[in-house]
């Protein structure tokens, strides 16, 4: 396989590790604390294409390729299982981002408000996972995304999606999310291939988790 189908998957499992680590926040009120740190330490970088670059290892992503891998297993999707609904946000994700594509005005204010994010952090000792830096992430999320046409509806325990914090670092990772999706597109990356070249990113996917088992 090639170098940039290579990056493409990596690019995708993103989008997938956001998809699966919403799920988790919202059914169990918590999730793997890396890997958000991963993800979020991902939307404040903006000089490089490199999902290796923006990520690090594939290990990095390991959750994202494991549900990716899980969602396109044919008898893993019916209804009541997880991993349909963590395909769903995914590809809600990959909607949103193609809608935000769409408006230079949306996509001026997220790269202003990410510059102040950058700004931010230099007070917090660059830890994205501070929860005022969480906060703002979430917020940036709502007056971005959040006016788009398309909603993304998020499906978890009432109790859980009502504790402090948890709805703040949903909308962080989701944010993190259509970044991926964007660099995901940007690669070549398109959502019916999901559907029709199945087969190659399975092959790559099954490369990169024996890579990060090895």
């Amino acid at each position: 396989m090639s170098n940039i189908h290579r990056q493409k998957v990596l690019a995708l499992a993103a989008v997938f590790q956001a998809a699966a680590l919403a799920d988790n926040l919202a059914r169990r009120g918590t999730a793997d604390t890396t890997a958000i740190k991963t993800l979020l330490d991902s939307i404040i970088v903006f000089d490089t294409d490199n999902p290796e670059a923006i990520y690090g290892t594939p290990q990095q992503l390991l959750i994202g390729l494991k549900s990716l891998e899980a969602c396109l297993s044919v008898n893993s999707l019916d209804d009541n299982n997880q991993h349909a609904n963590q395909l769903q946000y995914a590809l809600g994700m990959i909607q949103l981002e193609n809608q935000l594509s769409k408006s230079d005005k949306l996509l001026e204010t997220l790269r202003q408000r990410l510059e102040q994010v950058q700004k931010q952090l230099i007070v917090f000792d660059n830890d994205v996972t501070a929860q005022p830096v969480i906060n703002n992430f979430a917020g940036i999320y709502i007056d971005t995304i959040g006016t788009l046409k398309f909603r993304l509806q998020i499906k978890g325990k009432e109790q859980k999606l009502q504790t402090v914090g948890v709805p703040e670092q949903i909308r962080a990772v989701l944010l993190a999310g259509i970044r991926a999706a964007w660099l995901w597109r940007r690669l070549g990356g398109r959502r019916w291939h999901l559907l029709f070249t199945r087969s190659s990113i399975m092959e790559e996917l099954r490369v990169l988790i024996k890579e990060v088992r090895n």
